[in-house]
């Protein structure tokens, strides 16, 4: 087992880092690691998995990454208490990177598995929707409440919800904020399996990767390659990150509001 630590020597080491990057030979496992904010992304998160995608382009002998959350939560998107603190040179840039962060992860050359362990909120959503392969545990439902603060749904969300489900419904779940239940999801085919009570989810995922590695990588790559040519559009929504700033510094001062829980579907 080869633990990775990017950060430079001396730093607090893994463990303490918002985003961990564990390589098991041929799998990699990164881990949302923010429990106390429910793996909200601040920051200091963003930076962290900006490197441990770099790190990922660098491992050639890589072919499978798992994407999971520490605690009950997967992610719930962008840590709204920090969001609110920063200006607008930070805001246009934090949202500028987040959008290049799930297209790069989208585009990752190694077959990408998330397992929802918990909620996935917003932007949280996004990024482990922009997976190649998805697995929640019964405890996991998306919500996408970004309209309801007065901000639109960025990080290229629109174009991973409108490629996964079409873009009329894609509409429908931010505009309403409805809540996505397990049922929704595999109808849907947001996930491909959600995991019985008691069955542990980091069981299934490993038997999901074993599965994956147990075949020559060149098949995947050359599917995922050829599936990007009718993917995400993700030119679509280049003016996410202008329009998610001014949205921003446009709100009324103070903190963001609760979210509503739509209906579900």
């Amino acid at each position: 087992m080869n633990d990775i630590t990017d950060p430079p020597a001396g730093d607090g080491g893994e463990a303490g880092e918002p985003v961990t990057l564990r390589i098991e030979g041929r799998l990699a496992t990164v881990v949302l690691n923010r429990p106390e904010r429910r793996n909200s992304f601040d920051l200091a998160m963003l930076a962290r998995f900006e490197d441990v995608l770099h790190r990922l382009g660098r491992e050639p002998g890589v072919e499978v990454v798992v994407l999971t959350g520490n605690g009950a939560a997967f992610c719930a998107g962008t840590d709204l208490d920090e969001l609110a603190t920063l200006d607008a040179a930070v805001t246009m840039d934090v949202q500028r990177r987040t959008a290049e962060l799930v297209e790069r992860w989208y585009r990752l050359e190694q077959t990408t598995v998330t397992a929802f362990n918990g909620p996935a909120i917003g932007s949280g959503a996004v990024l482990g929707l922009a997976s190649d392969l998805r697995l929640a545990a019964t405890t996991c439902f998306f919500t996408f409440p970004e309209v309801s603060f007065g901000i639109p749904l960025t990080w290229s969300g629109m174009a991973i919800l409108a490629d996964l489900a079409g873009a009329d419904r894609a509409k429908r779940w931010v505009m309403l904020g409805e809540r996505i239940e397990t049922g929704a999801m595999l109808h849907h085919e947001l996930v491909m399996r959600v995991e019985p009570p008691g069955e542990p989810l980091e069981r299934a995922a490993a038997e999901l990767a074993g599965r994956l590695l147990a075949d020559p990588p060149l098949g995947r790559s050359m599917a995922k390659r050829a599936a990007r040519l009718a993917g995400p559009r993700f030119e679509a929504v280049a003016a996410d990150s202008y329009m998610g700033a001014l949205s921003v510094a446009l709100r009324p001062p103070g903190d963001y509001p609760r979210a509503r829980r739509g209906g579900q579907r």
